[in-house]
């Protein structure tokens, strides 16, 4: 299988087109067919968020945007798609690579459904391989975690043919015996076995990783582990056995990080959003989402207790039509006080800004201005303090110097989000507002 790495908004180029480009993380040649089909989708529902034609240096490429992840496309070219949320400076790509996937497994374990338990607990060796053998890697460690912890059996159902009574007499069955086989009863009992919705979809998701990792160790702790499930069927019809997992069984809590990871694996469902599926194991992870609620889940740990934290509120509208609300005003994050009075809007972007550039406004949209704006003059009645949070970049250090002022009363604050200390800023003098429901 043909694998390549690239970072988001970089450029992929046909093989047949051009060989001699650049060969980097930010720009990387593919094959022809893998390149075809995806300049075919661009267009499509399925995958119209994933790459957009662009020329660059007078040639086609197809530039992915900011979806990260994994795509395998039908040719079976593997491309993975890492976020830029660490400088490229000073380190070579090997070293790189395995920063970032470490960073967006943080973020992932911080703001969704799979919990990776093991994941703390990983060497850095893990995150070397691409994605989908480190998630592979990780499956394979929430599976060991369980077997460890011990695999519940339930009660099933048997029928069986005995020369003794023993259960419940299949009568039915019974008068309709054959002479020959009167001695024989048809009997039906209760065993109590591991064959359960929850380890026949394990099961199944164990074959399924074990076909589809090119890492040897991975390989090895899959076969141990199918070892393990051997007894067990697999699951052979997946979505009656999610329906029927125990989430809330007492008995059964170590088994709740793994129903993610076996949605994610048989069903190749993303968290988040995956429009359809694809071949092999893909998964894409819109940054964008995944950017705000990992900010929302960092501030609420560093709030002050009496203030409250609340993600895509929909409290207000931005107009009435005939009575009714039109145009739902939904920040990210609002900040409330004890009294549920809104003391701060904040509202996340995943984009790149140049400090220095003000003649271009810092590369801040229009549009996002407009949106503040309303969200101020609704949620703070006009008065306050809000922030633009923008991922830290090379010209995106420190937050920018000034505010911008709506009025006298209602400033928006440009501020950077700090990925070394997962911070919104490293110094908090620009707005006394902030201070007041943060711990600093």
């Amino acid at each position: 299988m043909n694998s390549v790495t690239i970072r988001e908004y970089g450029v992929l180029f046909s093989s047949v087109i051009d060989t001699s480009v650049a060969d980097n993380l930010d720009c990387r040649v593919i094959t022809k067919t893998a390149w075809d089909w995806l300049l075919a989708t661009t267009g499509t529902d399925e995958h119209k968020f994933l790459v957009k034609p662009i020329r660059r240096n007078n040639k086609i490429g197809l530039q992915v945007v900011n979806y990260v992840g994994v795509i395998t496309t039908p040719c079976g070219c593997q491309i993975e798609i890492l976020p830029k949320i660490i400088a490229y400076d000073d380190v070579d790509d090997a070293g790189y690579m395995s920063r970032v996937r470490k960073k967006l497994f943080t973020m992932l374990n911080a703001v969704q459904r799979l919990k990776f338990r093991s994941f703390h607990y990983a060497s850095l060796e893990i995150f070397s391989q691409p994605l989908p053998d480190v998630l592979i890697r990780l499956f394979l460690e929430e599976v060991s975690l369980l077997i460890k912890k011990g695999i519940r059996n339930d009660y099933v159902s048997v029928r069986d043919e005995t020369s003794f009574l023993k259960g419940r007499l299949q009568v039915a069955v019974q008068v309709r015996q054959p002479v020959g086989r009167q001695h024989l009863f048809q009997v039906e009992y209760d065993e109590f076995l591991p064959d359960r919705a929850e380890n026949r979809l394990i099961h199944r998701a164990l074959a399924k990783v074990a076909k589809r990792s090119r890492v040897i160790e991975n390989q090895r702790l899959a076969n141990e582990l199918l070892f393990v499930f051997d007894d067990i069927p697999q699951s052979t019809n997946t979505k009656q056995d999610f329906t029927r997992w125990l989430d809330r069984d007492r008995s059964m809590v170590h088994y709740r990080g793994l129903k993610g990871w076996c949605e994610l694996i048989i069903d190749e469902e993303s968290p988040f959003s995956l429009a359809g599926k694809q071949h092999g194991m893909s998964f894409l992870f819109p940054m964008n989402v995944l950017f705000e609620k990992y900010v929302a889940v960092i501030l609420k740990l560093q709030i002050k207790p009496k203030y409250r934290l609340i993600e895509q509120s929909s409290k207000y509208s931005l107009v009435k039509f005939s009575d009714k609300t039109k145009f739902q005003l939904k920040p990210d994050i609002i900040i409330q006080d004890e009294n549920e009075s809104e003391v701060s809007v904040l509202d996340c972007k995943w984009k790149r800004l140049n400090a220095e550039d003000e003649e271009k406004n810092f590369g801040i949209n229009q549009g996002d201005m407009y949106q503040l704006y309303a969200y101020g003059q609704n949620y703070l009645k006009g008065s306050g303090d809000m922030f633009l949070i923008y991922p830290q970049s090379d010209n995106f250090k420190v937050p920018i110097n000034n505010s911008f002022n709506f009025n006298d009363n209602l400033r928006l604050w440009v501020v950077p989000f700090i990925w070394g200390t997962d911070k919104v800023a490293d110094h908090v003098g620009f707005s006394d507002n902030y201070a007041a429901w943060m711990k600093v």
